[in-house]
């Protein structure tokens, strides 16, 4: 650190100031009788403290400035990333693993730490930092972190990363491509086991959510073998403890595996929970992936939806499509043209392209309105936008002059009336665009927007897949025409349409369900999973539709053996919340109840809690991806044991180096403190030693 003074005005100047203070003490001792008694030191002391005074005021003058430089020296930044993940205790001697492996990891912080900034974090459904080597974490995200390191060393002298891991994921994206973004080297630990040992084990349960009393609904189960040759095992399905399914399967290699579909039969109304379970084998790696927990929704009515057109268009086959995946609706697409105003029990109405110009439906709408029941508007190049606008769909488009835009979805995250993945999210911004109609769309009232509109690469802001709640009469509007693009695009690419079908099999889910708008009412999912803790919210309203939180809120949960757990919600501002915490996997029921004005509110319900069994579907450590990992970035991968030759290494890179950093600052001299104390002291022992010789 060194500092400089300067001024905005000519250096030389400095000069005249001293030559200032000099006159100025000078004149003032040269003569001064009081003094004439008094040794010539002290004349010459205070003449010094008047000369240094006066010089540092006429500096002041010139409104110095001082000039700091700093220079600073940082670490390389050395990140240890440890999976967490149950799938790395998976080997014989896991014991010997647990009580070994952390002193290595330790130790190779220890090694590191001298000349090098190491930071510590832990992976598996989500990055935590520090490392608590208790390996309990229910799935494994290993591109996850990526995203997370570059937005906190974004900007900083980030050396190396090391990875100790088995290579074995089942969140996220593919590590090969998500690690040479840090643009550092990589060395990666393998750790588990890559010899394949005797498992029998349920891989994959696939099932509807839902299915109807009566029917019969298939379940499609994955059965994986390894070195289980020759052996015979059985398939079971209980339901509620009573054995419904049984079957007998020779394994006929060392590499098994077999697609078995079963059909079940929908007896009960109601959540029903399926266990099924396949035979252990003497000496399996692992027992805990023989049975899997699965939950059925039995219900006995289907939604009723009515998709009306203003004329023929590739979306209709498109809707059909993706809405007729869902078993609890039943379908109906009519032209306008033909449609004989009957309305009956339909919970929905999809309108594509109406109202339109020779279509206005005005009072089609009025008796939607009246009863309640949902409107999809989808509008494209057939929609007659002034006549969309006198229909208050929460929606306005002003300066449309019948042009067209071709807009891409842009989602929100922040979208809170239901939940998307954010990979399915993530598809839906690179799709082709829709046409929708120009102009500036304004909102009324409350208005959600799930997807906003996105002009070639600027973010409009306005909606574009959006939903509007005006008392019990919901509404939604999709800006654009042309789902049958992003239909095929995601075929063309994925070979599924997931993510088109998850967006609008929730929009639909959600505007056909039927709210009861009940004082007290309470928010929360249908399905959890066990690493995720239980979240409910709640809100009452008074006789005034105001939002209060008065009372308390109680609620009972239970679960399939009738144990009962009792909590109370916490108070937020205005309404309530309550975070249970992680509950069993199971089926459960509860109860909740509020107080007001000596009347009582209830709320009922049910949820299930489904097991994460991802991280024991496969137990073969993938070096290989870890190898591959080290290859691309230019680092270097070690086998369990080897931990030690990383500091080493680390050590020896030339491209692992501290960095210096400049930095200048500039500062006004006046406003040191340490010179107006400076110039203080002068004055005030100037004045001391006046006194003290007897002058005034």
């Amino acid at each position: 650190m060194n500092y400089q003074l300067i001024t905005e005005a000519p250096s030389w100047l400095i000069l005249f100031c001293f030559a200032a203070g000099f006159l100025y003490s000078f004149l003032l001792y040269r003569k001064e009788k009081a003094f004439a008694e008094s040794s010539l030191w002290v004349t010459r002391i205070l003449a010094l403290f008047r000369f240094l005074s006066v010089s540092v005021l006429c500096i002041l003058l010139l409104s110095p400035l001082i000039r700091t430089i700093f220079r600073e020296v940082e670490k390389p930044i050395v990140l240890i990333l440890q999976d967490q993940s149950a799938s790395v205790l998976t080997i014989k001697d896991s014991s010997l693993f647990v009580k070994n492996y952390p002193e290595e990891i330790n130790s190779l912080k220890r090694s590191l730490e001298e000349d090098f900034d190491v930071r510590l974090f832990s992976i598996g459904d989500k990055i935590t930092e520090g490392i608590n080597f208790d390996f309990k974490a229910r799935e494994t995200d290993l591109s996850g972190p990526v995203g997370e390191m570059r937005a906190r060393f974004s900007g900083r002298n980030l050396g190396a990363v090391v990875l100790a891991s088995d290579g074995l994921y089942n969140k996220g994206s593919n590590p090969l491509y998500a690690f040479p973004e840090l643009k550092v080297p990589v060395f990666t630990i393998g750790l588990g086991d890559t010899a394949v040992r005797k498992d029998v084990l349920i891989s994959k349960v696939n099932h509807n959510k839902t299915a109807f009393i009566g029917n019969t609904f298939p379940v499609e189960l994955t059965l994986d073998a390894r070195q289980c040759s020759g052996k015979e095992i059985t398939l079971n399905i209980s339901k509620n403890n009573k054995e419904i399914f049984t079957k007998s399967i020779k394994v006929g290699s060392d590499r098994f595996n077999m697609v078995l579909p079963v059909f079940l039969e929908a007896n009960e109304k109601g959540m029903n929970h399926f266990i099924a379970t396949v035979t252990k084998v003497d000496n399996e790696i692992n027992y805990s992936n023989n049975s899997r927990d699965f939950f059925i929704d039995v219900t006995d009515n289907k939604q009723q939806i009515l998709l009306l057109a203003n004329a023929p268009h590739p979306d209709l086959a498109a809707l059909r499509d993706i809405i007729e995946t869902n078993p609890n609706i039943q379908l109906k697409i009519v032209m306008f043209d033909d449609f004989d105003g009957t309305i009956g029990n339909t919970n929905l109405f999809i309108l594509h392209q109406i109202p339109s110009s020779t279509k206005p439906a005005n009072s089609l709408f009025e008796k939607l309105q009246k009863q309640n029941i949902p409107v999809l508007f989808i509008l494209g190049s057939q929609t007659n936008v002034t006549t969309f606008n006198n229909l208050d769909a929460g929606i306005k488009i002003s300066e449309n002059r019948g042009n067209l835009n071709e807009v891409q979805a842009d989602p929100q995250k922040e979208f809170s009336l239901f939940t998307m993945e954010e990979e399915n999210l993530r598809m839906l911004s690179d799709f082709p665009p829709l046409i929708s109609p120009f102009g500036n769309y304004d909102t009324k009232g409350k208005v959600y927007s799930l997807l906003t509109q996105k002009i070639g690469k600027v973010k409009t802001g306005m909606p574009l897949l959006s939903f509007s709640v005006e008392g019990d009469f919901k509404t939604a509007v999709l800006a654009g025409e042309g789902l049958w693009k992003w239909k095929l695009r995601e075929f063309a690419d994925h070979g599924n349409s997931n993510a088109v079908t998850a967006t609008l099999t929730k929009t639909i889910q959600y505007l056909a369900t039927r709210e009861k708008m009940t004082p007290f009412r309470l928010f929360y999912k249908n399905t959890y999973f066990e690493n995720e803790p239980l979240l409910i919210d709640a809100e009452f309203y008074n006789e005034s539709g105001e939002l209060v939180n008065l009372s308390d809120v109680k609620i009972s949960v239970t679960d399939e053996n009738d144990k009962s757990f009792q909590f109370v919600f916490s108070k937020t501002e205005k309404a309530y919340t309550l975070n249970a915490g992680y509950l069993p996997v199971g089926s459960y029921k509860f109860s909740a109840s509020t107080s007001n004005n000596a009347n009582t509110f209830t709320e009922s319900g049910s949820f299930t809690i489904n097991a994460l069994q991802a991280e024991f579907t496969e137990t073969i450590a993938n070096h290989q991806l870890l190898n591959a990992i080290s290859d691309r970035t230019g680092g270097k991968f070690y086998h369990n044991g080897k931990v030690a030759e990383i500091a080493k290494d680390i050590k020896n890179r030339n491209d692992i180096k501290a960095v210096s950093y400049t930095q200048k600052k500039l500062d006004d001299v006046i406003n040191l403190k340490w010179i107006f104390l400076l110039i203080i002291l002068l004055l005030s022992a100037e004045w001391f030693l006046r006194k003290r010789s007897g002058a005034y």
